[in-house]
């Protein structure tokens, strides 16, 4: 099975090719404000790269959030696209789970964090069990938005917790400081990879699409412009 999986949840942006589970090729850019410029040009230099077609691949994944709701927005419709022109199956993926997913050979407790700006961080917590290959994530603390300053309580009762994520790395001041014996592991923002064997195990346990209009993206936080339209507060996009 060939698998074509990409994540512009962050200006890190990246594609990968996956054959068999594998990874056979991960192109890696950084993007400003011209990630929309950049995406298709980028997915066709990876396929002609590999002298491959977008009629060869047989399933697509990408990140549908939390993170820069722009980025989000692009890669979403890019990939609705591809869908609708190819008919295939599709796997949305949740970026915190990706992050999460670079520590797989860990037992610790995974606690992965996003910087979502204005003193806030989406945080999520996973750990794996003790199958090969890292094994099954489990979910220890469902996706959430959280004030820097709370992450101690919402986090605090966890057991034996490593961080991961540019919301760590940017507030590891204040970390530190509320959770004594603070670990911080350092890894690449980017995701791809870890989308695509994600999106892998997704497909095999049948959970997938093929209907671009069920791939939504996952905000958490309502992006500013709809804020600004609405005084009606929502956690969920």
């Amino acid at each position: 099975m060939i698998l074509l999986a990409f994540d512009t949840s962050s200006r890190d942006a990246s594609i990968a090719l996956l054959r068999d589970g594998e990874i056979v090729l991960e192109y890696n850019f950084s993007s400003r404000d011209d990630l929309s410029a950049m995406l298709s040009p980028s997915l066709e230099f990876l396929l002609r790269s590999l002298g491959l077609k977008l009629s060869q691949i047989d399933l697509y994944a990408a990140a549908v959030g939390p993170g820069l709701f722009t980025g989000i927005r692009v890669g979403l419709a890019t990939l609705k696209g591809l869908i609708l022109a190819a008919g295939k199956p599709v796997v949305g993926v949740n970026t915190l789970e990706a992050l999460a997913c670079k520590l797989a050979d860990t037992r610790h407790t995974i606690v992965p964090m996003i910087d979502a700006r204005k003193g806030e961080i989406y945080a999520a917590a996973y750990a794996f069990d003790a199958q090969p290959e890292g094994g099954r994530m489990v979910e220890r603390l469902r996706p959430c938005l959280l004030k820097v300053e709370e992450a101690a309580l919402v986090l605090g009762e966890l057991p034996d917790k490593v961080f991961i994520g540019s919301g760590a790395e940017n507030h590891s001041d204040r970390l530190r400081r509320d959770f004594p014996g603070f670990r911080l592991l350092v890894r690449s923002n980017f995701l791809a990879s870890e989308i695509g064997r994600i999106a892998l195990a997704g497909f095999q346990r049948g959970q997938f699409t093929t209907d671009p209009q069920d791939l939504h993206p996952f905000y958490i936080r309502r992006p500013d412009a709809e804020t600004r339209r609405s005084p009606i507060s929502s956690d969920v996009d």
